[in-house]
């Protein structure tokens, strides 16, 4: 159980962290990617108040050590549901976890949504291969995988189904299992009535029982289902306040300008906004 949960480990994370950290709250910070790879990849950060002409990796690094000398619990896993109530609960793929309140920093929305994908979610749809993979036991199921990351989830499921198409949306060396067949071709669209039939893409389409989609992050009405979106963004107040109470969010995922200071600037107001709302909860017990 901790006070503050927070979702996602870039700038907006990171500065949420160390606030909620100074405040004394117990922190969870959600982080299974290195903390940003898109800003760590940036050749050079000039509009960072006070750090000029640093690579975007050198920023992140002496963003991650100052955190970590607060020592709140950097936990490596993906977040795929978090389920309000008196308190949160947070799945991952691994462990379920609790909080008294829940920040969302998980950058901007990587990618349009597949034609049929929100509408076969859970019906065939999948995010998580650790958590419904055994659903498809002895069934052919396509993964459509845009990071390396994905190869892990992928050989699980070939262990356990008949057939997986693997589609990469990446360059580099593919899983190699018998029973896993690589299809490089564009994803179009994901088929089925009640539930998944089929996958189309660039060759045609293909009869499968499952379509497993790994990207950077998870379509937030996935995650959160009942949050208050507007055009695949978190809607905020000026407290960084979503539509349920308890529910905070910073950077990227509330819209532009996608500019680290103002990422970092809005997780400090979100961190100071939970420690606020975790101070006006009543004490169990009393």
């Amino acid at each position: 159980m901790y006070d503050i949960a927070i979702i996602g480990g870039g700038p907006a994370g990171l500065s949420a962290a160390l606030t909620a950290r100074a405040r004394n709250k117990t922190v969870a910070l959600f982080e299974p990617r290195g903390f940003s790879p898109k800003l760590s990849k940036a050749h050079q950060i000039d509009n960072y108040l006070g750090l000029p002409s640093l690579s975007g990796k050198e920023l992140m690094e002496a963003f991650v050590k100052q955190v970590q000398s607060r020592q709140p619990d950097i936990i490596e896993e993906k977040v795929v549901n978090i389920f309000p109530g008196d308190e949160f609960t947070i799945m991952t793929g691994q462990n379920t976890y609790r909080a008294g309140a829940v920040i969302i920093t998980t950058g901007a929305p990587s990618g349009q949504q597949y034609p049929g994908e929100s509408e076969l979610l859970g019906r065939g749809v999948s995010y998580c291969a650790t958590c419904d993979g055994m659903f498809f036991k002895g069934k052919k199921v396509a993964v459509i995988a845009s990071l390396p990351e994905s190869e892990e989830e992928t050989e699980f499921l070939a262990d356990i189904c008949t057939e997986v198409l693997y589609i990469p949306l990446y360059k580099g060396e593919y899983p190699k299992k018998a029973n896993l067949r690589i299809i490089k071709s564009t994803p179009l669209a994901i088929i089925g009535q009640d539930s998944v039939q089929e996958i189309e893409t660039g060759n045609g389409r293909e009869q499968v029982d499952g379509v497993f989609i790994f990207r950077d992050s998870e379509p937030l009405e996935s995650i959160l289902p009942t949050l208050e979106l507007s055009e695949k963004l978190i809607k905020v107040d000026i407290d960084m306040k979503s539509s349920i109470p308890g529910v905070f969010a910073a950077g990227d995922c509330t819209g532009r300008p996608w500019q680290i200071n103002r990422a970092a600037g809005q997780g400090q107001v979100a961190a100071l906004s939970a420690v606020a709302f975790l101070a006006q909860k009543p004490v169990s017990g009393a």
